[in-house]
C-alpha cells in the first residue's frame, strides 16, 4: 500500500510540474489560428449543451412568444447587441468574426436545435470561453424573453427585419417609435423625467439590460437633446390600453394612506411628482408595477412602498385604468 501511495504522489507531483511548466513557460499555444487539440471542441460543446439543459427554466415559465411587440423589441435589441457576431437574415458576419475560435454560428444555425427555455438561459447567462456574454444586468431575466421571441421567429423561418439606426434619436425610436406593449410611450412624458431616467439607466440604479445596451450606444452629451425630442407628442398617437377604466382601478388609483399617497397624487393629470400614466401602454404599466412590487426596482422608496402589497389582480386593474383614461 505504501508503494502505491508513493507512486500516486510521484505521478501527482509530475502532473503538477508539467502543468506549471505549461503555464509558466507559455508552452500552450493560445493563438486562435492554432485551434484546439483534438477532442477538446467536442468536450466543450457537449459540456455546454448538457449544462444548458440541466439549468434552463421549466417550459412552464415560457410566456407567449408570438406577441408582435415583444418580437419587435427583441429584434431591436438584437440589432445592436448580437448581430455583430451572429449576423442576421440578409446580414452576413464579418471575416473577423468568422475567424474567432470558437466561431460564433450564424444565427439560424445557432438556434435551430434549442427550446425557448434553453435559449432564455443561454441569452441570460452567456457561455464561458466562447465570447458569448451574459445579459447586461442580472436582475432582469424578464427582458430576455423579448430576444427569445425574435429568435423563435428565426427558428420558424419567418424573422422580422433587423435594422440599426445611425443616429441617437433614430436608435431610440427603433423601439419607442414603433413598439407598444412592453415599451413605454415617451411622447406623454416630460423631458426632465426622461432625462432623469436616462441617467438612472446609465448609472445602473434603474436596472435594464435593454436600456443599458441602448445607453452605451448613445453619447452622454446627447441626453438633453434626446429627452426634449422624445417627449414631444407625435401626430396620430392613438390609445394603447384596453380602455377598461373600471371602478376597481379607479378606486385603487385614488386610494392612499398617511405614509403612501394615492397613485393619482403623483401620476395624475399634473404628474408633478412622477411620470404621467394616462394613456401609457397597459402592458408596460403592469410590467413596471410587478418589478416595483417584487423589489427589482427600488430606486424610489415611496414607489416601492406603494407597490409592495399589490396583488396581481390589483396590478392588472391599475394598468387597465391608467392606460384607458
Amino acid at each position: 500500500m505504501r508503494i502505491v501511495l508513493l507512486t500516486l504522489a510521484v505521478l501527482a507531483g509530475l502532473g503538477l510540474t508539467g502543468a506549471a511548466a505549461v503555464i509558466g513557460f507559455g508552452l500552450y499555444n493560445v493563438s486562435a489560428h492554432a485551434g484546439h487539440w483534438p477532442g477538446v471542441s467536442w468536450v466543450l460543446h457537449t459540456t455546454f449543451r448538457s449544462a444548458v439543459k440541466l439549468r434552463a427554466p421549466s417550459m412552464e415559465e415560457v410566456p407567449p412568444l408570438d406577441d408582435p411587440d415583444l418580437i419587435a423589441l427583441g429584434a431591436g435589441h438584437y440589432a445592436t447587441a448580437c448581430a455583430m457576431c451572429h449576423g442576421a437574415p440578409g446580414q452576413p458576419r464579418s471575416a473577423t468574426i468568422r475567424a474567432m475560435v470558437p466561431e460564433p454560428p450564424e444565427i439560424a444555425e445557432a438556434v435551430k436545435d434549442w427550446q425557448p427555455n434553453e435559449l432564455h438561459w443561454i441569452v441570460q447567462n452567456g457561455v464561458k470561453m466562447s465570447g458569448m456574454p451574459g445579459w447586461p444586468v442580472t436582475e432582469r431575466p424578464d427582458e430576455v424573453w423579448s430576444v427569445v421571441a425574435w429568435l423563435m421567429t428565426v427558428q420558424g423561418g419567418t424573422p422580422s427585419p433587423v435594422t440599426q439606426a445611425t443616429d441617437g434619436e433614430g436608435y431610440c425610436r427603433t423601439c419607442h417609435g414603433t413598439v407598444a406593449g412592453p415599451v413605454p410611450r415617451l411622447d406623454i412624458l416630460g423631458s426632465d423625467y426622461i432625462a432623469d431616467q436616462l441617467a438612472a439607466y446609465r448609472s445602473g440604479s434603474r436596472p435594464s439590460g435593454i436600456m443599458a445596451q441602448a445607453m452605451s450606444m448613445v453619447p452622454k452629451d446627447q441626453d438633453a437633446e434626446l429627452s426634449a425630442a422624445l417627449s414631444t407628442r407625435g401626430a396620430g398617437d392613438g390609445p394603447s390600453g384596453s380602455g377598461m377604466a373600471d371602478s376597481r382601478g379607479s378606486t385603487l388609483a385614488a386610494k392612499g394612506s398617511r405614509d403612501v399617497p394615492a397613485c393619482v397624487a403623483c401620476h395624475g393629470a399634473d404628474a408633478s411628482k412622477g411620470p404621467r400614466l394616462a394613456g401609457q401602454n397597459e402592458a408596460y404599466i403592469a410590467d413596471q408595477l410587478h418589478l416595483w412590487r417584487d423589489g427589482v426596482l427600488d430606486h424610489n422608496k415611496l414607489m416601492a412602498a406603494a407597490a409592495v402589497e399589490l396583488t396581481d389582480q390589483e396590478i392588472a386593474d391599475l394598468a387597465a385604468y391608467f392606460s384607458g383614461r
